[in-house]
């Protein structure tokens, strides 16, 4: 017997109410005791709360005659289980076992579904290759299973296993006696699952035994059933728990593994980027006459690609399908699909949807645009009473204002019905959705009204999601409640389709339902477990995944082809004022003392270097005016003593929301917003929510709705404020080309970029003096500020410069009315640069575009600098064998900042 893993109804969020267990112990403290082959469960062994990359294997418990039962199905780990009605209905949470290591298989680094095999209180331990990799004694388990019909899951790590040696240690015998008697064990999760009416049954049989029951990681459980831990304490009047994702999990160490290296990171965008590139593609599709403006041709290469998704073209497609049509010798056609290897003797369903990954500015809207109208078109030639035609369209609260100038412009106006259905005003719809052929939303709106809202009681024809990567936490609540719509066809649009873990793709590819990816936790499975274990053809299976479901093309090999003015970057090199020289060389020398240490020791502390780095990068900006308090105190008092590492620790980002570490160094991607009251976000937490809830530190109310404009800005240094170096050259640069515009007859329009929001202020400071009128954007504006900010930018030729934070750039903002791009200090990621540049220099720019970065000579800069070239040569290049490994790329980095810090 079987189960499958399939997507259904979700409970809505509950309050959390006390999450002390019955038993009274912490989360970190119930482990379970028993008596597993005489070994001690140090503490490094227990669950933490970090993320785990592993998949499921189905488990029944159904009971044989004899003296074994073998709790596992016998289907092999890359297909998806069939469905079998009545096995559970109840996920009751999870136990943290440990398994002694054995000698006949060897278990992957990293988490791996495991079936268990019981002989009497014996438990066998068996991986999918079928061999035994570990084995433990489970009297509770055995009984248990023999008590209640129970069916449990697996999951077993072998990432650091533990080691220990018998009592023999404590003969002082010999070394290589030591070594015949040492052994080693795993950590082992056990899922339990049951019947909800045999749930105070189960939880008292288990706390009697000392077993107790752990939050198990959403992306390990069937998400198909409730999650009821019996041994978990509900408030008076609660039925339900709240979801997983909304409790303090316990997952395995290996988890950390599912953040990607960069070598391997280098190898996936590679994929990406290559993989999908449309060549030879026949245009045998009229775009509708809907449409007012003329495709260019990788627009109508996208509707070809999206048409064949919807409509089910196997058979002389003219892009790759996950299934493979063969002609038998019978005549017969046989559709095989590619990641499973396994027949359909039936024509399979189409796909129905996919993912349109083209870079940013390559205009996404306008193919997603082309093909409503044409399936408009389509709709209108059918006479199928009761078919869906309306699209839903999602996005951040910040695009959705582009996508309805989009609409205005690229459709005639009397040749489609379209509604935005956001805010207030939406209660005042009148009608019927099916009226409409369009309807705009947001994450948020659809957030706020859940799975009872009028949205998702529609069904739709098509559901399009707009910065598809919003959902790439396939734990979250936007997550669960996008899932949860009904419509024939599903596309995402994204320009990152991964971000930092290539499990982000897989959550696209299980809302698109691409077989066999439809079920949670079948992509970590069949490919990111099959890449961390470097299976032979792992990376080539990733490769005809990306082919068959995604379309992307990336700007630099495409060039030509779009007919986009010519870029030119430039760098301008800044001294540093002699103020500014002697506090930035007091704290460069307290780095290089500081990463020297933690070189020697081998103790790299990366959080703590990143604030000294960032110090130093801030004396670059603006000199001391950006430092914060413990800084300034040890500069002026010139003690270098008072800057523990408590003192940095405290200096370090953290996030209001979740309060973890802010570390833009290590992952290149946690950008940080600000709340309207000026605390950070981070990024993950910024797109759960487009409209943010009150500060949860301080309570402030009007979140992002505080950007201070031109008028109402001031600043503690407004008054005999001194611009820094840079501002100053900021200041000649746009004053001169101002000077050769005016000579030419015509405008230049300028986008000043900045990390720091202070730094803005500062800029926006110096920008008031020289009388220079300006519009900004950051991550506190409301999008009733960026659009106002956006129009008058376009339409005021007064108003010549936009202020902008790197992050708040990031989605849905258009800035072609730009030409010249002021980037103010080097980003640890260059992709951060790369997408902020495409905001100017994209589809719709006239004019040549010139880009000019600002570098702080002989400063901790030209690290920074390096960092960017050396990830995009990790990128864009193939690493030699002495140059692969995680450890060795950290060496190198490590020891160039100690260069730039001497």
């Amino acid at each position: 017997m079987t189960i499958s893993r399939k997507r259904s109804y979700t409970p809505q969020l509950a309050d959390e109410g006390t999450k002390r267990p019955k038993h009274g112990l912490e989360d970190s403290e119930a482990i379970v005791r028993g008596n597993f082959i005489d070994l001690t469960l140090e503490d490094e062994d227990r669950c933490d709360n970090t993320h785990v990359a592993g998949a499921l294997e189905a488990t029944t418990s159904t009971r044989v005659n004899g003296s074994s039962i073998d709790h596992t199905s016998r289907l092999p780990l890359s297909y998806p289980s069939p469905i079998v009605g009545k096995a559970y209905d109840t996920c009751f949470g999870m136990l943290c076992m440990r398994a002694t290591a054995s000698d006949e298989g060897q278990l992957p680094i990293g988490c791996t579904p495991a079936s268990l095999i019981f002989e009497h209180d014996v438990v066998r331990v068996v991986t999918g290759a079928g061999k035994r990799v570990a084995i433990l004694v489970a009297k509770a388990l055995w009984s248990l299973t023999n008590k209640f019909p129970v069916t449990l899951q697996a999951t077993i790590c072998g990432r650091k296993p533990k080691s220990a040696v018998t009592k023999s240690r404590l003969n002082k015998r010999t070394t290589s006696q030591l070594a015949t008697t040492q052994i080693k064990y795993y950590s082992l999760r056990v899922f339990i699952y049951g019947f909800l009416g045999q749930k105070e049954q189960i939880g008292d049989f288990l706390a009697g035994k000392e077993l107790f029951l752990q939050h198990p990681h959403p992306s390990e459980m069937d998400s198909s059933v409730k999650y009821l831990n019996p041994q978990y304490l509900l408030p008076p009047g609660k039925k339900d728990m709240p979801p997983p994702s909304q409790l303090s999990m316990s997952t395995c160490c290996a988890g950390r593994e599912s953040a990607l290296g960069e070598e391997e990171t280098a190898k996936i965008y590679e994929i990406f980027d290559t993989a999908s590139a449309s060549k030879g593609i026949q245009l045998n599709i009229e775009p509708s006459m809907r449409l007012t403006t003329a495709l260019k041709r990788h627009q109508v290469e996208a509707l070809i690609f999206m048409v064949e998704k919807e409509t089910g073209i196997f058979e002389n497609s003219q892009f790759p399908s996950i299934w493979q049509p063969f002609r038998c010798p019978s005549g017969e056609i046989r559709y095989q699909n590619i990641v499973t290897k396994l027949f359909s003797m039936e024509r399979p369903a189409p796909v129905g949807g996919g993912i349109l990954a083209d870079d940013m500015g390559l205009g996404k809207t306008l193919s997603s645009l082309a093909l409503v109208c044409n399936s408009l078109d389509r709709h209108q030639k059918t006479t199928l009473a009761g078919v869906p035609k309306g699209t839903l369209i999602v996005t951040p609260m910040s695009t959705i204002s582009g996508w309805e100038s989009q609409i205005n412009r690229h459709i005639h106006p009397e040749r489609i019905r379209w509604l935005t259905y956001h805010g207030h005003k939406r209660h005042e719809l009148t009608g019927n959705l099916d009226t409409y052929d369009v309807v705009l939303t947001t994450y948020d709106t659809l957030n706020v009204e859940g799975e009872k809202g009028l949205l998702h009681n529609h069904e739709w024809q098509r559901i399009i999601l707009d910065e598809a990567h919003r959902i790439r936490n396939s734990s979250s609540k936007t997550y669960r409640i996008v899932c949860s719509l009904q419509a024939q066809y599903r596309w995402c649009l994204t320009g990152t389709p991964i971000q930092n873990r290539l499990a982000d793709y897989g959550a696209l590819l299980e809302f698109i339902q691409a077989p066999p990816f439809e079920s949670r936790g079948s992509f970590e499975r069949m490919i990111v477990g099959s890449i961390s274990e470097n299976k032979r053809r792992s990376f080539d299976l990733l490769r005809n995944v990306v082919t068959a479901t995604c379309l992307r093309r990336i700007k630099r090999n495409s060039a030509t082809e779009l007919c986009l003015p010519q870029k030119t970057e430039l760098v301008e090199r800044v001294h540093m004022d002699k103020e500014d020289r002697e506090p930035y060389e007091f704290f460069k020398r307290y780095s290089f003392l500081t990463a020297g240490k933690a070189m020697s020791s081998h103790k790299r502390t990366g959080t703590n270097i990143l604030v000294l780095i960032g110090l130093l990068r801030l004396i670059c900006d603006h000199g001391v005016a950006l430092l914060p308090k413990a800084a300034l105190i040890a500069w002026h008092e010139r003690d270098d003593t008072s800057l523990t590492w408590r003192t940095l620790e405290s200096e370090t980002i953290k996030c209001t929301i979740c309060a973890q570490p802010v570390e833009e160094y290590r992952s290149g991607e946690s950008l940080v917003e600000e709340a309207g009251c000026g605390h950070p976000i981070c990024g993950i937490c910024a797109t759960e929510t487009d409209s943010q809830p009150p500060c949860p530190k301080c309570e402030a109310n009007e979140c992002r709705s505080s950007s201070p404009t031109p008028t109402s800005f001031t600043h503690p240094l407004s008054v005999g404020y001194a611009p820094s170096a840079k501002i100053r050259a900021l200041l000649r640069n746009i004053t001169k080309s101002r000077s050769i515009s005016d000579e030419k007859g015509v405008q230049t329009k300028f986008v000043i970029f900045s990390y720091w929001t202070k730094m803005l202020d500062l800029i926006a400071t110096a920008l008031t003096e020289n009388h220079l009128t300006f519009r900004r954007i950051d991550g506190r504006s409301s999008l009733s500020q960026r659009k106002e900010a956006l129009g008058v930018f376009g339409s005021d030729p007064q108003c010549i410069i936009m202020l902008a934070s790197i992050g708040a750039a990031g989605e849905g903002i258009d800035l072609t009315a730009a030409n010249s791009i002021h980037i103010v200090e080097p980003q640890w990621n260059p992709m951060a640069e790369a997408q902020a540049i495409d905001r100017v220099h994209r589809i719709g720019q006239e004019r040549d575009v010139e880009v000019v970065r600002y570098i702080t000579s002989e400063s901790i800069e030209s690290y920074v600098q390096w960092i960017q070239s050396d990830k995009l040569r990790l990128i864009n290049k193939a690493l030699s064998p002495a140059e692969q490994g995680a450890e060795k790329v950290t060496e190198k980095r490590w020891k160039k900042m100690l260069q730039y810090l001497e």
